[in-house]
């Protein structure tokens, strides 16, 4: 078995998205085949030390996504889910419709108080818009798409910073 069908048995067959994959080859070749296992990293060979010490750093980050969780009440049940698998909010009016992986949820909120508890993951990228850095998989200077499925706007008023923290420019 290779690394790609592992990465395969992980995330489909155990149905587990939580668990960081990098993955290390000679052969950049390879990382057009990755995207189906969605890995946090492809290094190509020879690797640094540094470049190893920085992609610990950020799956321990990754993980503590999930070890962390948002918190809200809606029709009188209370709900609980994990920073990492939601990909972004959305407001309207009075409502803030949370969008998982694994479904939508609802709520009376504003978004400026869920921007100010939500992790450092999450960049504001319009007036209506809170999204995952880690669901996004392409962007441009006025859109945004969200793990291949959704694509939404950056408004102008958010460009620079959505550029400078997708590009972690300085």
């Amino acid at each position: 078995m290779n690394g790609i069908d592992v990465g395969k048995k992980i995330r489909d067959e155990l149905r587990n998205d939580c668990v960081q994959i990098v993955f290390i080859s000679a052969k950049r070749e390879y990382a057009m085949e990755l995207f189906s296992v969605r890995p946090m990293n492809f290094l190509v060979k020879p690797v640094s030390e540094q470049a190893i010490l920085d992609n610990l750093e950020q799956a321990m980050a990754l993980s503590r996504l999930y070890d962390s969780y948002f918190e809200f009440r809606f029709d009188s049940e209370n709900y609980r889910v994990p920073y990492g698998d939601i990909l972004y909010f959305e407001s309207s009016n009075r409502m803030v419709r949370i969008y998982t992986k694994y479904g939508e949820k609802t709520l009376y909120g504003k978004l400026n108080e869920i921007e100010k508890n939500a992790p450092i993951h999450f960049i504001r990228i319009h007036q209506s818009y809170l999204i995952n850095c880690y669901y996004v998989t392409y962007w441009k200077a006025d859109e945004v798409e969200i793990s291949r499925q959704v694509k939404l706007s950056i408004s102008r008023s958010y460009q620079k910073k959505v550029r400078k923290v997708l590009l972690q420019e300085p």
